[in-house]
Parts: structure tokens; sequence; C-alpha cells
């Protein structure tokens, strides 16, 4: 069955943001993003955080709501980087952007690098 590239590329971003549990994009305590203390009833809605954000652009977008009070994006470009954000969600401003580049094919098989699937080495001793 052919992989299409938007299930490789949703696999890559279920990975990244569950397995490695955000560490590898995601701001680290001490590195906390705090947008504004502004009350919801004036940020702008999902909807048009999405529209500012260009989330059409992405083939796929997670929005949330941080706890520095930043609308947040994890987003897939069609080359497979994951994007980061962290959005003002009153001026709709970038506040933080991280990329992250997809793994190498050469580098995410086992096999390029001269190890078998259970990591030992392939070359004769």
């Amino acid at each position: 069955m052919n992989t299409t590239p938007i299930r490789s590329t949703t696999v890559w971003l279920f990975a990244l943001l569950t397995c490695w549990g955000g560490q590898a994009v995601a701001s680290t305590p001490t590195e906390k993003v705090v947008c504004t203390q502004l009350p919801r009833s004036q940020w702008m809605s999902e909807q048009q955080a999405r529209a500012a954000f260009d989330a059409p652009r992405y083939l796929l977008v997670r929005f949330k709501i941080s706890r520095g009070n930043c609308h947040e994006f994890y987003a897939v470009e069609k080359d497979g980087t994951v994007v980061e954000a962290y959005r003002h969600p009153v001026t709709g401003e970038t506040v933080r952007l991280t990329r992250v580049a997809p793994p190498t094919s050469a580098a995410s098989q086992p096999q390029a690098m001269g190890l078998s699937e259970a990591g030992t080495d392939l070359k004769p001793h």
C-alpha cells in the first residue's frame, strides 16, 4: 500500500508531540512564553487566529491555548517541517516561532547507518 505524504507527515507530527512529550519543539519550563493577562473576552476567536496564522497553507495544524495565555500552533509544512508558533491572542503578533526539520530518510532508517532493526552492527566482527 502506498503511503501518502500527508499520512507520513501526520505520523511524524504525532510522534513528535506524543512520544517525545513535545520536548523537541515545546518550551522548557524556564522558557515559558507569556503573551497576555487580558480577559479572554478580548481575545480573537480560534477561527480568526487560524486565519491570521494562515492555517490553510499547512498540511496539518493543531491549535491550543498555552499556559502563558498564547495561541499556540503546531503545524506541518509541505516539506515535513514542524512549526511551533506562539501568537498573541489579541494582536495576532508572532511572539515565538520554532521550526524543526523532518528527519532525513537515510538517518531515519537503521540499515542506512549499518544497523539492524534491533540496533546491532551488521558488519562481521
